[in-house]
């Protein structure tokens, strides 16, 4: 599971609150429907063609690279780099073929190597040429590329940002195209290489991506390297241009900050696509969502967050174009190279749930207007967030075992077109309160956040505590809206408090958020080190108890504004204004200000309810079959709908369904119907009942 530290998390994303108080009159009913009409209508015009269907969503993730200090171990996880978590044979030298028919059962049309923050220390050069010189990696580049060219998936590479120093990634990357892409000849080297280890064809691998989550670093990989907006721009665009120089036709993609709860129109985001976006031919996001769910919420909201998260995604994936147009003038398409549920506690991340908002999550990404690239679910064989939970693959004597969100994939790459047509549902809606990182959705339509009042910071900053200038060598100054804070020898991460600023005094049902905009600059004395500092804004109570704040980082040695936004949760009695001074065991001199700082609360926006039935409909490439998927979001109520045909006199229809015993089930979710008989009124009209928390494929042919 590539996720960062819960601290480094909340210096990248928003954090929405959970309104508890508004929970009770929906605890009873999870996906309680908003309006009294209890039927629905599907109407599909197979004469309305709206593109292609992108085949490239149904994209993979593989894990397979060195986890030393990544994450917690100090150790390089062998089966990772001998076996690819389990796609590879290291003793025959083969794919695994039970994997291989696995891959093939779900249409895994790209694969994403070498697998998210493992690509931090992936230095490509290590995992190829002889085994004996390859240090364990038996499985490495050339394995993974067979691997691909074995299922079936175009291959997307992750270039590494910090394997090596900045100034050095140009040419290890271009080294890799020349590797990948070149004819071996004098002129090209390292495909001479290519071609010595018994690979002389070129592979003309097409996709990469510059860097993983970059904006967090490189976790616990000594030395500690992390790129502010402005060195990761830099990075970029030279990397960019040496990779071209070698094979002008690749596409490259820049990295945003991760999550689908975070502020698309952040600094990183917005100074990235602004100075590098031209150097890209998409750019790459990351959709976890929900997010900081905490454990005293309700299990039906807990189940609700995920059945409303791909209608907040789809919101977030517009927003993501508008600020591309913003920056660069005209649009990128995006590439979503990892997406999930993302739930913080570990039994919700297998459940049926879960799975189900992944799979509807790939009718959002088919939209054409979204214009998305190609998406990878995080990952096909990944442990808590797998697909696929395998034993132990050091030997090679068990299959692995399918997870809920293995049918539901199947039922797609089975069961769908080549040409997207329109379709059009009306149907019941669901109220939703907001909980985690999903906004409340209630009533009929949106509405925007509403101001409150600006606060004024006089009369809470009483805290800014006498204790700091002597424990922890800060000495912090306020005047006005302006903080000057001076750091000597700093070499530890301390979060002073500034002001503590209380709750406003509104309807308790009510969702409230802080928005904080400043300008800021950080001069160091000569020869210091440089380590992030930020501002931030936490629930009072503590990160510990809470896991619920926002951290507003990337202060550098120019002045530069910053803004972001801050959901309370309903409980939540104080908010303090934090400075975020994170040493990291460097050693920090000299001075941090903080001009124009201001906070202001608001009433938080909400969307419309939520809708309970979602659909996306197809035609084959003869014109013979269109092919219907229909999603049934209620925990607890199947829906009877009327699917109406235009464009297409049907002779014949069935049906495949998929469901499980509830949406917190982990196991039990299974092909429950496959092929059945669907009976027609007429040549354009049929009558189903969607089973609650089900997903149907609906094959309607033609004998013509």
């Amino acid at each position: 599971m590539d996720r960062c530290s819960p601290r480094m998390r909340t210096s990248l994303r928003t954090r929405l609150a959970i309104p508890l108080l508004s929970f009770a009159s929906l605890a009873a009913s999870s996906g309680l429907p908003l309006h009294a009409q209890q039927t629905a209508n599907i109407v599909v015009d197979a004469s309305q063609a709206l593109g292609p269907v992108n085949r490239l969503v149904f994209g993979q993730n593989i894990i397979a690279a060195d986890t030393a200090r990544i994450f917690s171990s100090d150790t390089t996880d062998l089966n990772m780099i001998q076996t690819g978590q389990g796609f590879w044979d290291p003793t025959n030298a083969l794919p695994v073929s039970e994997l291989v028919a696995q891959s093939k059962a779900v249409n895994v049309s790209m694969l994403r190597y070498p697998g998210g923050c493992l690509a931090h220390n992936f230095d490509w050069r290590k995992t190829v040429g002889p085994d004996s010189k390859r240090n364990g990696w038996l499985f490495g580049l050339d394995e993974y590329l067979t691997l691909c060219r074995v299922i079936g998936a175009i291959p997307l590479i992750t270039v590494s940002d910090y394997a090596l120093p900045a100034d050095q990634m140009p040419e290890n990357a271009a080294e890799l195209v020349e590797y990948l892409n070149s004819s071996a000849d004098a002129a090209h080297p390292w495909a001479m290489k290519r071609q010595e280890w018994g690979h002389p064809a070129p592979y003309n691998v097409m996709w990469f991506e510059l860097g993983n989550e970059s904006a967090h670093g490189n976790h616990r990989v000594l030395p500690h390297r992390q790129f502010t907006p402005e060195q990761y721009a830099a990075y970029a665009n030279a990397t960019a241009a040496a990779m071209r120089r070698v094979d002008p036709r690749i596409k490259i993609g820049i990295v945003m900050v991760p999550g689908a709860g975070n502020d698309v129109n952040c600094d990183w985001n917005q100074t990235v696509v602004h100075l590098a976006g031209t150097s890209a031919d998409f750019v790459v996001i990351h959709a976890y969502a929900p997010q900081q769910l905490q454990a005293n919420v309700p299990e039906n909201v807990r189940m609700q967050s995920m059945m409303v998260a791909p209608q907040h995604v789809e919101q977030h994936l517009v927003e993501y174009h508008q600020m591309i147009k913003k920056q660069l003038g005209h649009d990128l398409p995006l590439a979503i190279t990892e997406f999930n549920g993302a739930l913080d506690h570990k039994p919700y991340w297998l459940d049926y749930g879960n799975a189900l908002e992944c799979a509807d999550l790939l009718r959002v990404f088919l939209k054409p207007d979204l214009n998305v690239a190609f998406a990878n679910y995080w990952g096909f064989s990944n442990g808590p967030l797998g697909m696929l939970h395998p034993p132990s693959r050091l030997s090679q004597s068990e299959p692995d075992s399918e997870g809920p969100a293995f049918p539901l994939y199947e039922l797609w790459a089975q069961h769908f077109g080549s040409q997207l047509v329109k379709v059009e549902v009306q149907g019941p809606r669901a109220e939703f309160p907001g909980a985690g990182s999903e906004a409340a959705a209630t009533g009929n339509v949106s509405e925007a956040r509403r101001q409150i009042q600006q606060i004024e910071l006089d009369q809470y900053s009483s805290l800014v505590g006498s204790l700091w200038p002597k424990l922890l060598n800060v000495q912090i100054q306020r005047q006005n809206s302006d903080f000057t804070i001076h750091l000597q020898n700093l070499t530890r991460s301390i979060y002073p408090v500034l002001a503590r600023i209380p709750r406003p005094a509104i309807d308790s049902g009510t969702g409230v958020e802080f928005s904080v905009s400043f300008d800021a600059k950080l001069t160091p004395d000569a020869g210091s080190d440089i380590a992030p500092m930020g501002i931030g804004l936490m629930d009072s109570r503590g990160w510990n108890q809470t896991h619920s704040g926002i951290g507003v980082d990337g202060i550098a040695t120019d002045w530069k504004h910053f803004d972001a936004t801050y959901r309370l949760d309903a409980q939540t009695p104080n908010v303090d204004l934090t400075a975020r001074l994170m040493a990291e065991g460097k050693n920090v001199t000299g001075t941090l200000q903080v001009k124009n700082l201001v906070v202001t609360d608001f009433v938080s926006p909400h969307d419309a309810a939520y809708p309970l039935l979602t659909s996306s409909a197809s035609t084959s490439t003869d014109g013979k079959k269109v092919y219907l998927i229909v999603f049934n979001k209620s925990a607890n109520d199947s829906i009877p709908t009327t699917v109406h045909l235009t464009g297409f006199s049907a002779t014949r229809a069935q049906y495949w369904e998929v469901n499980g015993p509830s949406l917190d089930s982990t196991s039990g979710v299974t092909e429950t119907e496959r092929g059945a008989a669907l009976p027609l009124n007429n040549a354009s009209l049929a009558s189903h009942v969607f089973p609650a928390h089900s997903m149907t494929a609906i094959e309607f042919s033609t004998a013509r």
